[in-house]
């Protein structure tokens, strides 16, 4: 069986993500934040979004939070654009933390910007002991790409490095994973084959292999897809 050709877009902490797909046996193509969108897409089978600073607010029509720290338009116009095309056309889409956030505003949802200060009840939802120091628990939706990946039940324990968190969903997505405060965990397209955000990172535990098969469901997903090109 031939290898499942991922783009990969860069962030500042790449290690565990390459990590994970290659213990999935993905071939990537790691790039950057910037250029051509057709380029970065030609003759691959899938996606990955990685995690990092917040979207503008004004992408989806809201003032800057003073909590805000903006990754900056180059990578916002990039990204959106990579996932608004994975939206359009159906191509797998693994979104991780900022991802997720990115996916959300791509399809016309807003963020909610900062969760301590806007949000009162949400739990801790920053907690960087160690990459994976579990934060806490989640329920997730059954019937869900994510609920087919979840070995060993629906309530997963997982880490959690963010402060902001999806508040209207964008057309076309619903959530897959809530936390016990109910922010919403994981998003995903209801009408493509795999199209999943999630708001921690599965990608720390590559290593030890928790949520390897959220990587593997995504990558067999990548070779299904036909033709294996954009």
């Amino acid at each position: 069986m031939r290898a499942p050709r991922i783009t990969y877009v860069r962030c500042h902490r790449d290690q565990d993500y390459l990590g994970s797909l290659d213990a999935v046996g993905a071939s990537v193509r790691a790039v950057q934040a910037s250029g051509d969108i057709d380029e970065a897409l030609q003759d691959v089978d899938g996606v990955v979004l990685a995690g990092g600073p917040d979207v503008d607010p004004a992408l989806y029509g809201e003032t800057m939070h003073p909590a805000c720290s903006l990754a900056g338009q180059d990578r916002d116009a990039f990204e959106l654009a990579m996932a608004r095309r994975c939206l359009r056309d159906g191509v797998p889409l693994l979104a991780i933390c900022r991802g997720m956030q990115v996916l959300n505003v791509a399809a016309g949802g807003s963020l909610i910007q900062d969760l301590p200060s806007q949000v009162p009840i949400a739990m801790p939802h920053s907690v960087d002991d160690t990459v994976t120091t579990v934060a806490h628990g989640l329920e997730v939706i059954a019937g869900t790409h994510l609920a087919r990946a979840v070995s060993g039940g629906m309530a997963l324990q997982v880490n959690s490095r963010h402060h902001q968190a999806a508040k209207v969903l964008g057309r076309g997505l619903q959530a897959s994973a809530h936390a016990p405060d109910g922010i919403v965990e994981a998003i995903e397209a209801t009408d493509l084959p795999f199209c999943v955000g999630v708001q921690w990172h599965p990608e720390n535990f590559w290593e030890t292999g928790e949520f390897l098969p959220l990587f593997r469901l995504f990558a067999a997903a990548c070779l299904q897809r036909t033709p294996a090109h954009i």
